[in-house]
């Protein structure tokens, strides 16, 4: 078996071969291996797709190739039309509708390296990673929902290995601007239809509160009651609701808490693959023994413990956190004396430690803040004072930046409070941007729910502080009224890597960055540590757009 790769494969081939072999798959594995699911018949892609692959057949009627369609998955869902010679052919080569075609499954071909790359691939003959697959000629393209801009499949029109021909390439292109083309009609005439419901619900209704999720998740139009009521980072959990209506075209009835703690009974109806979201304005008196939607601020709940023991207290997290802030709120009504370690060049080591047992004496709390810039002597000092009993509260960077000495003396604190940064508390963004606007404007503004959305797939690398700094400045500029995305200031109206991904994507993308931080950007640990394989990371890494 030959498993060399021919020298006259270009890079986007030879790295789809690392890849391949990265994830495990191997060239002599059989394809039956994998499993085969069913499709669906009756897919937006397909329907876009069927007219366009029949004239692409009638084309090709004369020549050995044949068009294989994969949806956004890169599960086949159509083989075109062909003869039961090729059918049989393409069964025991393992091309069989229902079975996916990536890189870690079955190595590189002319679907698995376009779904990788996102652009046209050529795989000739022994280019093929697998060995079942090096009797095909092929060329592969990625088909791009024109409206969403999500991938929604990738064609590949295939044939015998030695009949290449370097004109097909730009006619399995046309092929796929014009698949493109229908999904984008199919769009516009399923959107039309939308429209046409939601007036005809809206009439029917009245009071009630009317939402619309398009196909996508994305909320297409809402009534003014349903603004008032469900906000951005209720859409997401409302899209879950929404997808088994969509797929079973029943009505549905959902008890719903929203996240400003509203209970509300929403009806779900599909209507072309869309879902109106309908509800009176009536709130359910929760039941005692059900959980409130939001569970306790663990925050808080640590703040209340240290404070009712006076527990020396040490307060960690990233720049702009909200670390001082949280530790003033520590000392609750009593009084505290803030120093930092920043000062101590200024004060000397003596008059500096003279502030720190004059604010640690009596019933206030001493808060000292940038202790990661104090020496050993000094640490060892405030070390003392802890362990004598005094009431402190220390400020500083995550624990795991932390020196041993530091370190050290943060574990004498009875009580610690570890600040997530801002990007690792999406589903907080909104709510905490609202309150911003409420104290900056009170309360004569409001974030409509896309830019609430744009505010939280942001990254805020400056965390609380840049968020409270951009919704300051908003509210310079409206101080009443609807604040929309286009009044965010503009480098914040697009989201950098996270702008247009779906909640179920933002959420991987979150926890593949938590996975390389924690084991310091080595991939292959942070595979090992998320239990997938080092080719999937790879794949996800490039789909999510995560920099390296």
């Amino acid at each position: 078996m030959t498993v060399e790769l021919p020298d006259t494969a270009d890079d986007d081939i030879r790295s789809s071969w690392e890849r391949s072999w990265l994830s495990g798959v191997r060239p002599d594995l059989s394809l039956e291996r994998l499993d085969a699911v069913e499709i669906d018949r009756q897919s937006r892609l397909l329907q876009a797709a069927l007219p366009v692959l029949d004239r692409v057949a009638d084309a090709l009627a004369e020549t050995s190739y044949f068009t294989v369609l994969a949806d956004n998955a890169a599960r086949i869902v159509h083989r075109g039309r062909i003869t039961h010679r090729t059918e049989d052919v393409l069964d025991h080569t393992g091309v069989v509708l229902g079975r996916q075609f990536t890189e870690d499954s079955t190595g590189t071909n002319a679907i698995a390296a376009p779904f990788e790359l996102r652009r046209g691939v050529a795989v000739h003959g022994n280019e093929h990673f697998a060995q079942s697959l090096r009797v095909y000629s092929c060329y592969g393209c990625p088909i791009i929902n024109p409206v969403t801009r999500r991938l929604e499949g990738v064609l590949d029109l295939a044939g015998r290995a030695g009949e290449e021909n370097p004109l097909f390439g730009p006619f399995l292109r046309q092929a796929v601007v014009d698949i493109e083309r229908a999904l984008l009609a199919d769009s516009r005439d399923a959107g039309r239809r939308l429209l046409h419901a939601f007036d005809a619900a809206a009439s029917r209704r009245g009071d009630r509160a009317l939402l619309a999720l398009g196909t996508d998740g994305e909320v297409v139009v809402a009534n003014r009651t349903a603004l008032d009521h469900l906000d951005a980072d209720d859409h997401s959990r409302l899209q879950e609701l929404a997808d088994p209506v969509r797929r079973s075209g029943l009505r549905r009835e959902v008890r719903f808490g929203t996240a400003r703690g509203l209970d509300l009974q929403l009806t779900f109806d599909a209507t072309d693959g869309h879902v109106l979201i309908s509800f009176r304005p009536v709130y359910l008196r929760r039941r005692s023994s059900e959980a409130p939607s939001h569970p306790v601020d663990p925050v808080a709940r640590e703040l209340e413990r240290c404070r009712d023991h006076r527990l020396a207290t040490v307060v960690a997290g990233d720049p702009g956190t909200g670390r001082s802030h949280t530790a003033h709120r520590l000392a609750g009504p009593a009084p505290a004396v803030t120093l930092s370690g920043a000062d101590v060049h200024l004060r000397g080591r003596a008059g500096w430690l003279d502030d720190v047992r004059r604010a640690a004496t009596g019933e206030g709390l001493a808060v000292i803040e940038d202790f990661d810039l104090l020496d050993d002597h000094l640490l060892r000092a405030i070390g003392e004072r802890i362990a004598n009993g005094a009431w402190i509260a220390l400020t500083g960077p995550p624990m795991d930046v932390l020196g041993p000495e530091h370190r050290y003396l943060a574990f004498r604190c009875l009580g610690r409070i570890e600040l997530s940064p801002l990007r690792e508390r999406r589903p907080e963004i909104p709510a905490l941007a609202r309150q911003m606007l409420t104290e900056a404007t009170g309360g004569s503004a409001r974030f409509t729910p896309p830019a609430l959305a744009r505010l939280a797939e942001l990254d805020w690398p400056g965390n609380l502080r840049e968020l409270h700094h951009v919704v300051r400045t908003v509210a310079g500029r409206r101080s009443a009224g609807d604040i929309l995305l286009a009044d965010l200031p503009a480098e914040y109206r697009t989201g950098p890597e996270l702008a247009g991904l779906s909640p179920w994507d933002r959420s991987e993308h979150d926890a593949i960055v938590a996975a390389l931080k924690r084991n310091h950007g080595n991939k292959v640990a942070a595979a090992r540590d998320l239990g997938i394989s080092r080719g999937t990371l790879y794949n996800r890494l490039r789909s999510l757009r995560i920099a390296t």
